[in-house]
């Protein structure tokens, strides 16, 4: 449907189309940005439909509002490139390539955004410390010695990480305090899905129940 839309906007000329290229250029970036959350859409339906769990139903709104989320990405692109070039013209294929890029990495872009936010709109009683919170862990299934990847907020870098109740070995973690890597630990005896645990030095902790699963 958005590869239809997307053809009667350039070869039917009575399609309707706005006379300010600033408009048009937005228009433009929504349908490149839609495009790229159908692209990363599809990709999560290849990677994750079969399997011995088969599909979860979990996603399917998910899936559904990815051409929603991508579309605002990437009208938000061209309002932060206008700010940063407000005395230039911008590159359609720039442009239109960075809407694609974030479309696939909405959760990223978000992010993202909510970092300038804070900068632009902090209060003092804001400026302490970020609470820990944690958000996905990925995989979210695997064995003993594969790599996997928690992210979230305020981790801080000598903060432990647990599968149940095994820590994660040579556990890094990010500068930002929002993601640690590490290699998995040994399955615990008698059990296959596991709480993901996090524990700060300063004694905050957050708990991912039943979020990774052990595989054979």
């Amino acid at each position: 449907m958005l590869i239809l839309v997307g053809a009667t906007y350039v070869w039917y000329p009575a399609f309707p189309k706005p006379s300010n290229d600033k408009y048009l250029l937005a228009i433009q970036s929504m349908w490149f940005g839609a495009l790229g959350g159908v692209i990363i859409s599809l990709k999560g339906i290849y990677d994750h439909s079969v399997g011995a769990d088969g599909w979860d139903a979990s996603f399917n709104l998910w899936h559904i509002g990815r051409p929603v989320s991508g579309a605002v990405a990437g009208l938000m692109t061209v309002v932060l490139l206008q700010v940063v070039n407000a005395s230039g013209d911008l590159s359609a294929a720039v442009v239109f390539a960075a809407a694609f890029i974030f479309g696939t990495q909405e959760r990223r872009f978000f992010n993202f955004l909510y970092e300038v936010a804070r900068l632009v709109v902090q209060v003092p009683e804001e400026t302490k410390g970020i609470g820990l919170r944690i958000t996905s862990i990925e995989p979210s299934q695997g064995s003993f010695g594969g790599i996997v990847v928690i992210s979230g907020q305020g981790i801080e870098p000598n903060a432990s990480v647990k599968l149940g109740g095994g820590a994660i070995d040579d556990l890094t973690v990010a500068p930002d305090g929002m993601s640690a890597a590490g290699l998995i630990p040994r399955s615990p005896a008698g059990a296959a899905t596991v709480d993901v645990v996090v524990v700060n030095p300063s004694g905050a902790s957050f708990v991912l129940s039943n979020k990774f699963k052990y595989t054979a």
